[in-house]
C-alpha cells in the first residue's frame, strides 16, 4: 500500500512513517521541509512532496496521486485541523482514495458540544463537514492524552496541567483516584497503521486505544519508583471547584488565546469522566505490545 503521511516530519509523523515502513508499505511524505525528516527514514520514502502552504492545491493533488491511503498528522492549530485537512480530504477524493485517517489521537470529543473545549471544536467541525459532503468516510482514533504531552511543557502546572516538573509532583483536583488514559506516540502510530490495514477501514468510524490507564495517585507512585523519589499528589479542591476555576478562566480570557486556560478543561473533562474512553479496541490487535508507564519512563529519562 502507498500511504501519504501529511505532517510526516512531526513527532507523531516520524513514528507513523517508521510503523508503516516496518510493515513493508510505501510511504510518501508530505511536509514543508525534507531536512526535518530523519535521514534513515527519508532514504526509505517513496518520495517527499514539499508543500510550503496548506492551500497549495496543485501540490496536494500531486501528493495524493496514485496513493492508496492518507494519514493526516498535521499539528493541532485550528486552521490546520479544519481548513488544511479539508483541502487534503478533497485532494484524496479526486485521487479516488477511500482510506483516510483524520487528525485525532486525543480524547473522545463526540461527548462534547461545540464551545465546551476550544481545542476539540476544530476536529468536531471537520468530522461533521466530512460527514455532510465527502465521498470518503474518515477514521478517527481516540488515545486519551499522549504520554509525551502529559509530561511536556504544554501540560505542566504553568499551563494549568497536572505535572510540576520543577518540584516533581502532581497538582490536581478531585480525589486523585480519577483515571487518565494515556498513549505513547509509538503506540498511537502502531495502532494507526494496523487500523489502516483493515479491509473495512474504508467504511470509516471511531477507534479507541490506550497504552495504559492510571489514576493520578498511580502516576505519582510509578514515577516515584522509577526515579527513586517521593512524588506527592497535591489536591487543590473538588472537581466542582475545578469547574468554577475553569469557567472563570474562560470568562476572563480571550477565545483566540484559549491555550492560556484550556489546560483547566483538559483536567476537568478527565476528572469528571466526561470523555473517559470506553470500549477500548486494544484487544483487536493483540500482537501490538503496549508500552507501560514504566517502559515509557525508562525510554525518556529526561522526564
Amino acid at each position: 500500500m502507498l500511504i501519504v503521511i501529511a505532517g510526516a516530519t512531526g513527532t507523531l509523523g516520524h513514528k507513523l512513517v517508521a510503523s508503516a515502513l516496518s510493515r513493508n508499505h510505501q510511504v510518501r511524505a508530505l511536509g514543508r521541509s525534507p531536512a526535518k525528516m530523519h535521514g534513515s527514514l527519508r532514504e526509505q520514502l517513496e518520495s517527499f512532496v514539499v508543500c510550503k502552504a496548506y492551500n497549495d492545491l496543485v501540490t496536494l493533488d500531486q501528493a495524493c496521486s496514485r496513493a492508496d491511503a492518507v494519514i493526516c498528522a498535521y499539528t493541532g492549530l485550528p486552521e490546520l485541523q479544519v481548513d488544511a485537512q479539508l483541502l487534503l480530504l478533497r485532494s484524496a477524493e479526486k485521487a479516488g482514495i477511500k482510506r483516510f485517517i483524520a487528525n485525532c489521537w486525543n480524547y473522545d470529543w463526540r461527548k462534547l458540544e461545540l464551545g465546551q473545549h476550544e481545542t476539540y471544536d476544530p476536529p468536531k467541525c471537520f468530522c461533521r463537514q466530512a460527514e455532510l459532503s465527502s465521498s470518503i468516510n474518515p477514521v478517527y482514533i481516540y488515545t486519551g492524552v499522549l504520554a509525551e504531552v502529559l509530561f511536556s511543557t504544554l501540560f505542566t502546572t504553568k499551563y494549568n496541567g497536572i505535572w510540576d516538573p520543577d518540584n516533581k509532583q502532581f497538582v490536581t483536583y478531585g480525589t486523585g483516584d480519577e483515571v487518565w488514559h494515556v498513549t505513547t506516540y509509538a503506540d498511537a502510530a502502531e495502532y494507526t497503521i494496523e487500523i489502516l490495514q483493515l479491509p473495512e477501514v474504508a467504511d470509516g468510524g471511531f477507534f479507541s486505544f490506550a497504552s495504559f490507564a492510571h489514576s493520578t495517585k498511580e502516576l505519582a507512585d510509578i514515577y516515584g519508583k522509577a526515579r527513586g523519589l517521593e512524588v506527592p499528589v497535591k489536591l487543590q479542591g473538588s472537581v466542582s471547584d475545578l469547574r468554577k476555576v475553569a469557567q472563570t478562566a474562560r470568562e476572563n480570557g480571550e477565545v483566540r488565546k484559549y491555550f492560556e486556560y484550556i489546560g483547566w478543561f483538559y483536567q476537568l473533562y478527565t476528572l469528571d469522566g466526561t470523555w473517559v474512553l470506553h470500549n477500548i479496541d486494544n484487544g483487536r490487535f493483540p500482537h501490538v505490545k503496549n508500552a507501560s508507564l514504566e517502559d515509557f519512563l525508562k525510554e525518556n529519562r529526561q522526564i
